[in-house]
């Protein structure tokens, strides 16, 4: 009987195992063989390679493009449908209320209405063939929807599969550019420490006091309500948003080949599956590599045999937020130059699962949506509005990305780049006619004078409205410079025509680094180039250790440990290895320090949202030097406190943490210990589920603002969990482009968790290792293992 059970249960194992094997099977991408593809001219092929690039080859750009939406599809359905929800405010229909906070402020965003205004003007007026290049990427991938396999997740969380369409293109590229802006979460903390503590602690941050007419003047509610509810919003986005990056060309007269060399990584949050899918189309008419986001049809960078682009962050300031009045003889005005003006009422309703439909009232200023009911801000704030170039004025997004993959030269390319009004983006070229340039596109607001764009703005007088917008002639830009290359690290870039662009830059310190490398007298090659993206040395962290080891008082140290680590401190050559131990002391400090200047001068919710802004990198640095700052001696206390007070507290504080965290013994104190990275799926929050969907966790080297700059937050806990970082890493040579570019992906080219290329540049990434960029048809015929052929 027993043994009859025994079998029974044996048998049942089995066949469930048998089934599990055949339902995972049966989802994975479908990689070689045959499938019909409706709407095709004739037959197109899809070469994957050994890492799961599609090499797409068809008769024409049309069917191309319909094989590339199929492809995209099959590698990546679910990370289309997360990101088509995010502009218009939909992700609360299948995730339920934990993510109704990020649909109550992208619905205020107003991008769905943007979208549509946008889409029927291109549908009048847009060109045909780019027209029909993106309705047969959508056809493709509308054919995956309806004949493909539902991916998992879909399962998981009871989603139907439905049809994408134009207004999710648009919807897509317009929540990538919200996810650029930084003013939102800068503009609240530094009107605050104005209001707070004076105009002198804003000029010690390299804030320029300038405040003509710019605030409402009343008492004012606790500006960093508004930062830290942004933050969180955006902390619970289910994908990736921008965050930095780094470029730089290298012109002929620095390469060993005498050709130009392309490097960049755009830095994005961390997630998975990552940001971009890599493809690469030849027709008779078009040959490009390029980079995808999830349901776009044109790609964002890439590069053919004739030329490259690239991108980074330009970081100018394209938002402003404006104090408003209510009329108050009438809640449904506004007062504006002490006339009564009508808000406009947009109403929307969120459907959220499992739960109640709510219902929200949106108003609108002449300078956009006022943001309180999205943001939750309480009764005590006045309405806030907030200007965004990027729905003030119409856009051409989807020339400008066909543009990109589509150029003939430099002056093509310049053309296209003068296209883009927002976001700001440094746009990176080089081709195989050595030439070389960087241009830093957006349409740059014209102000008055006397107004600070990094401060909430008084709505009601009209003297800060925007006046315009500058000529692109206006906007920096490199092309062949005599110093042999062009970059970008998200730094200040040169002025043009004398006009300073205001922005939320980040520290120079990337930026001075790539500089000094490139400045040395040696000639280029794709091997250098590659060490230099992995780059882990900082110039300006042994000056900052240098400011703190000054201002300690040594008289106040009295353990072994603290004299040790200040000797480690002043030997430390800035570099960011995983065995580095000086990393770990340095970051403590860093934190340490920060919070003994600003806790009791703006508060801890005031501090947390500080340590989130541009401002705190770029401020850190100067202000540890400055012996004399305001900001040293607290208004609070009656006593005088210094510089030397509060770092040497903060040293000998932070020691003990150390050691509280790590054990006494400071030798085991390695970077590698604190500093991790783990690619984070939607479904990993499950904790049954983490280790299928979720890809790490990895020790990692590098820190914030180095050339390999894996992106943390301080905290007080000394864990530094990596958000984001390089998005990929690419070099494109014209020497031999076919044969001699590479690049990597934090994870894997799909999203499919039962594909294996779901997580197979995972250790490559972290290691530093690159792969090549195929466009050779024999070499690619080397590493595939046959054709996916798609027949009409």
């Amino acid at each position: 009987m027993i043994k009859k059970i025994f079998a029974s249960l044996l048998v049942a194992v089995v066949v469930l195992a048998a089934y599990a094997y055949w339902y995972a099977d049966s989802l994975k991408p479908q990689y070689t063989g045959e499938t019909q593809l409706p709407g095709l001219s004739a037959q197109a092929e899809i070469y994957y390679d050994d890492y799961g690039i599609p090499h797409i080859y068809a008769p024409n750009e049309e069917d191309a493009y319909r094989a590339l939406g199929y492809a995209h599809a099959q590698d990546r359905l679910w990370q289309m449908e997360v990101v088509r929800r995010i502009a218009p405010g939909r992700l609360s229909e299948i995730f339920g209320s934990k993510l109704l906070k990020v649909d109550k402020l992208f619905r205020a965003l107003g991008i769905q209405q943007y979208s549509e205004q946008m889409l029927t003007h291109f549908q009048t007026n847009g060109d045909p063939k780019i027209r029909a290049a993106a309705q047969a990427y959508l056809a493709g991938v509308n054919t995956f929807v309806s004949d493909g396999p539902t991916p998992i997740e879909f399962s998981i969380i009871g989603v139907e599969k439905t049809p994408f369409s134009m207004i999710d293109v648009y919807n897509t590229m317009g929540y990538m550019s919200f996810s650029f802006a930084a003013a939102q979460k800068t503009e609240p903390i530094v009107t605050k420490i104005l209001q707070d503590l004076g105009e002198d602690y804003l000029k010690d941050l390299d804030v320029s006091p300038n405040m003509t007419g710019a605030l409402l003047g009343s008492t004012l509610p606790a500006t960093e309500q508004m930062v830290l509810q942004i933050d969180k919003i955006l902390k619970d986005l289910p994908a990736a948003p921008l965050i930095g990056s780094n470029s730089w060309v290298i012109g002929p007269d620095k390469t060993k080949s005498g050709k130009v060399i392309l490097a960049n990584d755009p830095h994005i949050a961390y997630s998975q599956p990552a940001v971009w899918y890599e493809a690469h189309i030849e027709t008779a008419e078009t040959s490009f590599y390029g980079y995808y986001l999830a349901g776009y049809p044109f790609a964002i960078m890439g590069h053919n045999r004739e030329y490259a682009t690239g991108l980074t962050m330009f970081e100018n300031d394209d938002i402003d937020l404006y104090w408003e009045k209510d009329n108050p003889t009438n809640p449904g005005q506004y007062l504006f130059k002490e006339e009564a003006k009508a808000y406009k009422i947009r109403k929307e309703s969120i459907i959220v699962k499992d739960s109640i439909t709510i219902q929200m009232e949106i108003k609108h200023t002449h300078h956009g949506p006022v943001v309180n009911e999205a943001l939750e801000l309480d009764q005590a704030w006045p309405p806030v509005s907030l200007f965004w170039v990027y729905t003030q004025k119409p856009g051409e997004i989807l020339e400008v990305t066909y543009g990109f993959s589509h150029a003939r030269d430099l002056a093509d390319a310049r053309k296209n780049a003068a296209k883009i009004h927002a976001p700001g983006l440094n746009v990176m070229y080089a081709d195989a006619h050595d030439n070389y340039a960087r241009w830093s596109s957006a349409h740059l607001l014209r102000r008055a004078d006397s107004v600070n764009s990094k401060l909430i703005l008084d709505g009601t007088s009209g003297q800060n409205e925007v006046q315009g917008y500058y000529d692109f002639s206006y906007n920096p830009k490199s092309e062949n410079a005599p110093w042999g290359y062009a970059y970008s690290a998200n730094n200040q870039a040169d002025t043009t025509l004398g006009l300073v662009v205001p922005g939320y830059y980040l520290p120079e310190d990337r930026a001075r680094r790539i500089k000094h490398l490139l400045d040395q007298d040696k000639k280029w090659d794709v091997e250098d180039t590659k060490k230099m993206m992995l780059d882990v040395t900082s110039n300006n962290s042994p000056e900052v250790a240098a400011s703190i080891l000054e201002a300690i008082d040594e008289k106040l140290i009295n353990s072994e440990n603290e004299e040790k680590a200040l000797q480690l401190l002043s030997e430390w050559k800035g570099t960011f290895e995983l065995d580095d131990i000086v990393p770990t002391i340095y970051n403590k400090l860093i934190y340490k320090i920060q919070e003994g200047i600003f806790v009791n001068k703006i508060g801890a919710d005031g501090f947390d949202a500080y340590m989130k802004t541009h401002l705190m990198k770029r401020s850190f640095q100067p202000l540890f030097a400055n012996d004399s700052s305001v900001w040293w001696d607290s208004p609070n206390t009656p006593e005088v406190e210094t510089r030397s007070q509060i770092i040497t507290s903060a040293f000998s504080n932070g020691l003990l943490e150390l050691e509280n965290q790590l054990g006494t013994d400071m030798s085991q104190w390695q970077w590698n210990k604190v500093h991790t990275l783990e690619h984070n799926h939607v479904l990993g929050a499950v904790s049954l589920l983490r280790k299928y969907f979720n890809v790490g966790p990895f020790p990692v080297p590098g820190n914030n603002e180095v050339i390999n700059n894996y992106i943390y937050r301080w905290s007080a806990d000394g864990e530094y969990k990596t958000s984001a970082g390089p998005s990929t890493r690419r070099i494109v040579d014209f020497a031999d482009v076919e044969g001699n570019s590479w690049s990597i992906l934090p994870t894997g080219n799909s999203g499919n968790i039962f594909s294996p290329h779901y997580s197979d540049q995972a250790e490559m990434y972290v290691n530093g290792a690159y792969r090549r960029q195929l466009m050779n048809k024999e070499d690619i015929m080397k590493v595939s293992k046959g054709a996916l052929v798609l027949r009409p």
